[in-house]
């Protein structure tokens, strides 16, 4: 049986960001940040960069954003997987957002993705995502080309009747 983890994410875990952040597929939807930008999201209240373990192996990471917000949310960025050809997309998406709602402690999560991101919008929605707007020309690609993005959210009393129905 596998197991899956989440835990916060330490500075030897930088160059496992790195090389997932910097591949060339991910470069589009994601950024990949110098160490000191790293270690500032460790080190901030309001953030949470974490690692995803897949059977005590580093298998992705994510970073949640807005922990202070007053309306019980939190963004998820910058979300990706070492193998996306492995299955393991539903499960570390259900490990987020338990994080969330359960670790800390909030009543939505929601995302943002390029509208030309169809593997990961597929992935979301299955996970229990449902969009709720698109934001016009608000994100600028590490090209320089502005874009709109696909804002999803997961409410946790939307989701969590959903998840108790599929277990």
């Amino acid at each position: 049986m596998t197991q899956t983890k989440l835990r916060s994410a330490t500075t030897l875990d930088f160059p496992f960001i790195h090389k997932i952040a910097s591949r060339t597929a991910n470069l589009e939807f994601i950024e990949d940040s110098p160490d000191a930008v790293l270690q500032a999201f460790i080190d901030d209240t309001d953030a949470a960069l974490v690692i995803w373990e897949h059977d005590d192996v580093p298998a992705g990471f994510a970073l949640f954003n807005e922990l202070d917000h007053p309306y019980s949310q939190a963004e998820l960025r910058r979300l990706a997987l070492d193998q996306t050809d492995k299955g393991y997309g539903q499960q570390f998406l259900k490990d987020l957002i338990c994080f969330g709602f359960e670790s800390l402690n909030k009543d939505r999560v929601w995302l943002d993705v390029a509208p030309h991101n169809a593997r990961a919008i597929r992935t979301y929605q299955k996970a229990g995502f449902q969009q709720d707007k698109t934001a016009t020309s608000v994100w600028h690609r590490p090209d320089g080309v502005s874009v709109d993005l696909l804002v999803f959210n997961c409410v946790q009393s939307v989701w969590t009747q959903e998840d108790q129905r599929s277990a």
